[in-house]
């Protein structure tokens, strides 16, 4: 454990190294600031009562586009997974949504529906595939035996499917979930980027840019870093109780 610790903590300092070296070769902040700016500005942010609001808006979209992906995304996974031919109606659509670049879904989505509906669009049209997909795959994989069983029940097909299909299916669906947090938060920070919404963390980022203040936006990109992280800690944290 602590060789483990060592070695990024290595890797850290490592990379920070590098990045003052650059910061020292081109000596110019409107390219690459150096590392001590960034830190600087990076704790005057923690001290901002408007960051925290930025933080809370962009994690409050999440929730919202996360929590109807799932819910859509379990619902027509369950139906799919027992009507081959919801299936089959929604296979070329699913199927677009995860080959498009997720630049072009944002566009596009903006152009039709404007700036503050779109982000969470946008986020929902990138997780549900996610949810939808292992959904039914896990409801497909059910074994044969446990199916037959299934078959003798005399409840309603929709006891059966919540009750019975959907704690099969967990074990596939978990790892979905986590993955769709993960890009949904990626996502969200990327729509608000891009259609330089009112607040939030990429709005920020693009604040930060056409201003040329790029150590405003190397110290959001370290508010980020750290979220994530936080992120996979409690992730991994309730991974080991479901």
């Amino acid at each position: 454990m602590m060789r483990k610790y060592l070695l990024g903590s290595l890797s850290v300092i490592f990379l920070l190294l590098l990045w003052y070296s650059f910061s020292l070769a081109i000596d110019n902040p409107y390219v690459l600031p150096n590392p001590v700016s960034v830190m600087i500005r990076f704790f005057r942010l923690l001290f901002e009562t408007e960051t925290y609001l930025v933080i809370f808006t962009t994690l409050y979209r999440l929730l919202i586009a996360f929590t109807v992906s799932v819910i859509l995304g379990i619902i027509f996974g369950l139906l799919s997974g027992n009507y081959s031919f919801i299936a089959e109606f929604l296979k070329p659509l699913v199927s677009i949504l995860r080959t498009l670049p997720v630049a072009s879904i944002i566009i596009i989505i903006l152009i039709i529906f404007g700036n503050q509906f779109s982000l969470y669009l946008i986020t929902f049209l990138m997780i549900f595939p996610l949810i939808y997909e292992a959904t039914k795959d896990g409801i497909l994989n059910i074994p044969e035996d446990l199916n037959n069983n299934i078959a003798l029940e005399t409840h309603h097909l929709l006891v059966i499917m919540i009750k019975i299909q959907l704690p099969l299916a967990f074990s596939h669906l978990k790892t979905a979930l986590f993955q769709g947090l993960g890009l949904g938060f990626k996502v969200i920070v990327m729509a608000e980027f891009i259609s330089q919404t009112t607040r939030g963390i990429g709005k920020e980022l693009y604040s930060g840019s056409i201003s040329i203040n790029y150590e405003l936006v190397f110290a959001w990109t370290l508010i980020i870093i750290i979220l994530v992280l936080i992120f996979e800690l409690l992730l991994n944290k309730i991974k080991k109780y479901i």
